[in-house]
């Protein structure tokens, strides 16, 4: 008898299990998790290039996140379409790259579509004077609402042309403008008595303005670390980058001193505790120096480009061995 009651048992355990496994064949497969949001995707390699854009090569680099200026030659006529933008997006496999487009806000620059000839004599009262190193660039009263009107809330407003484009976010250039100012001691910014406080607030603006356009719009702001004390900075910014961390402060590929690099460092881990993406750009030639930059920089978790010394950003170096 009871070696019937276990053969009984063990047929209906068969059975039973037989029947579980067919109902879970029978199930409809689970839904695939969708991707997560680019925005929040490891950035681990980048590229960098102002200058000279070849859509094509670009497209074929194998890095995560790309910087490129929104026109070939910085004029409307050239501005990259969304077509181009989409192709810049796709990496050779297929998966989707991130792409940010350049901004200044802090400079004028005469070969935008912005620039009116006419100012070269009659100046606009938030014009100010040349950049001494780059030719056709000029500070601005960057508070002045002339010059934001250029930069945001109207459908030809440079923000509002690159998301139009379709771009993944802009990469802000020249907030660390004010710091500039104080060195030549404009009388204009003499008359602010809170410089960085409007820097801030423009920052915050051109965030909020291209977030409401776009939700999961990427804002990073290049350099002007010394702003990232300041956790309504860190609120506006999803990335952060920082140019000749590590060389070049002094002098093309000379090492900076210790003391900068802690201080820069550290603002920039300011935001990265804040869970913001960090980017480091070295402009640098010399093959020792390159590794010495990396093997500073990657223990840090930014991610680092590597550009020629003359910091043109005329082309788009490959890591060795990916093309």
């Amino acid at each position: 008898m009871p070696s019937t009651l276990a053969a009984v048992l063990l047929i209906a355990a068969v059975l039973l299990l037989a029947a579980i496994m067919y109902a879970l064949s029978r199930r409809p497969a689970p839904l695939s998790r969708p991707a997560p949001s680019h925005g929040h995707q490891p950035i681990r390699t980048w590229g960098y290039q102002l200058q000279n854009l070849d859509v094509a090569h670009a497209a074929a680099s194998p890095f995560d996140l790309l910087v490129v200026d929104p026109a070939k030659d910085g004029s409307d006529d050239s501005a990259l379409t969304a077509a181009e933008v989409t192709r810049l997006q796709t990496r050779p496999d297929g998966g989707r790259r991130v792409v940010l487009a350049y901004l200044s806000i802090g400079e004028a620059e005469s070969y935008r579509g912005y620039w009116k000839p006419e100012w070269k004599r009659h100046k606009p009262a938030w014009l100010l004077r040349e950049n001494p190193e780059w030719e056709e660039n000029y500070a601005v009263c960057f508070w002045d609402p002339g010059w934001q009107a250029l930069m945001c809330g109207s459908a030809d407003a440079r923000l509002d042309r690159i998301v139009a484009a379709g771009f993944d976010g802009v990469y802000l250039d020249k907030c660390d403008v004010f710091e500039d100012m104080r060195v030549h001691k404009m009388a204009e910014a003499k008359a602010r008595p809170d410089l960085e406080g409007d820097m801030t607030r423009f920052i915050q603006r051109l965030s909020q303005h291209a977030k409401s356009k776009s939700p999961g719009f990427l804002v990073v702001m290049q350099n002007a670390e010394s702003l990232l004390v300041r956790a309504d900075v860190r609120v506006a910014l999803d990335g952060v980058a920082k140019e000749e961390l590590v060389f070049g402060l002094d002098a093309p590929e000379k090492r900076n001193d210790a003391e900068a690099f802690d201080w820069s460092r550290k603002q920039l881990d300011l935001a990265k505790g804040d869970g913001k993406f960090v980017l480091a750009v070295e402009y640098l030639s010399n093959a020792r120096k390159i590794e010495e930059a990396r093997a500073t920089i990657t223990p840090l978790g930014y991610a680092l480009a590597i550009s020629p010394k003359d910091r043109a950003l005329k082309s788009l170096p490959f890591p060795a061995g990916s093309a």
